[in-house]
């Protein structure tokens, strides 16, 4: 026994096939190379079209694995015969989720892209996993992919890493504490090596909770919209704030989450804090906002109506909530007011509209 243990290392050892090997890893390092680009290209675009959300799709952090990595994973598992094709994750492609229940989605995306070679998940692992495992899969391109760009890599396989943040961030930690097995592990510090990787699933867990408690709230919102039956005595904040626009403001356009972001600020440094507040405002402002964006947007020049973004016509709801507060609220106008000299053209609209919005102040005073 002894023996044949000692010709197999002087066989993976020796300098012939070490030489052997490390040429063909060279004249393949190139394919493989482009197989990762394939296969991020394929799966981008069927993750965009399934809508799915993901924080990012990247290479591992070595594209390929080295010829070091590669052969100290041959010698291991000694693999005398077909070592490309034995070793399945020389060429590495992760996908990162924002939740674990987008895992299943995920891998349902890559089973219909490629053609799937083999998949170690969490529903399908044998043995408990060591530390907090992320999903694998190993593929190859799907048989839809012909022709001279694919002939030379169309059978070499790839390995698809999907994990969520605190997978990777488990990852990224383990890795360099470079202990591959619980064994490896020194025995008094199991214990805590192992809660820690609870931790991380525990992360895991509560994001998914808060992600569905986020989904149901917004519902709900949507739902008193739909029905008419918004209640404005609630705090503001972004969620609540974009479905008040949505019923309050059915015509005008909602703007961007960061935009309404701003405003909820705002709202806040002035102290409405409140759905019924605001509204308030935006009541009392009504009766001079119409024709006051009718008189701003006939006073506009060309290059004006270019720069507030078109010939409109009316404001988005921020802007409809924004100017209700200028003609209602003093502090809030002079806030806006630039202190010092700015660009021309925004100070020329500035001088327009305080000029109307004054006018227009007046009006509800009188």
């Amino acid at each position: 026994m002894a023996g044949t243990q000692a010709m197999s290392v002087k066989f993976f050892t020796s300098r012939r096939f070490k030489t052997r090997l490390s040429k063909k890893y060279e004249e393949l390092k190139g394919l493989y190379n482009r197989l990762v680009d394939e296969v991020m290209y394929i799966l981008r675009d069927a993750i965009e079209k399934d809508k799915v959300k993901i924080h990012s799709l990247n290479p591992r952090e070595t594209k390929i694995k080295t010829f070091k990595s590669f052969y100290d994973k041959v010698v291991s598992r000694q693999i005398r015969k077909s070592q490309f094709e034995a070793i399945e994750d020389i060429a590495g492609v992760r996908v990162i989720c924002l939740y674990r229940s987008d895992l299943a989605k995920i891998g349902g995306i890559i089973s219909k892209s490629f053609e799937l070679i083999k998949a170690e998940t969490s529903t399908t692992r044998t043995e408990a996993p060591f530390g907090y495992s992320s999903d694998h899969y190993v593929v190859k391109l799907p048989k839809e992919c012909k022709g001279p760009r694919y002939d030379n890599i169309k059978k070499l396989k790839c390995e698809v890493q999907v994990r969520t943040i605190p997978m990777d961030a488990w990852a990224s930690v383990s890795h360099h504490l470079d202990y591959k097995q619980e064994v490896d592990i020194p025995r008094e510090l199991r214990t805590t090596f192992n809660a820690l990787a609870g931790l991380f699933y525990v992360a895991d867990t509560v994001f998914e909770f808060f992600r569905k408690g986020i989904e149901e709230s917004r519902a709900n919102l949507m739902k008193a919209v739909r029905e008419d039956a918004f209640d404005v005595n609630q705090e503001i904040n972004l969620d609540s704030l974009q479905a008040y626009m949505r019923w309050k403001y059915p015509e005008r356009t909602i703007s961007a989450s960061s935009e309404v972001s701003l405003l909820v600020k705002e709202l806040g440094a002035f102290g409405h804090r409140n759905l019924r507040q605001l509204d308030d405002k935006i009541n009392t402002a009504s009766s001079v906002l119409t024709q006051f964006e009718k008189e701003f947007f006939e006073a506009l020049t060309q290059a004006e109506k270019e720069f507030v973004g078109g010939d409109l016509g009316r404001y988005t709801a921020v802007g409809a909530i924004r100017h209700s507060l200028d003609l209602t609220d003093d502090d809030y106008f002079n806030s806006r007011h630039p202190g010092k000299p700015v660009e021309k053209l925004v100070d020329s609209l500035w001088l327009k509209t305080g000029k109307l919005i004054k006018k227009h102040r007046s009006k509800l005073r009188s």
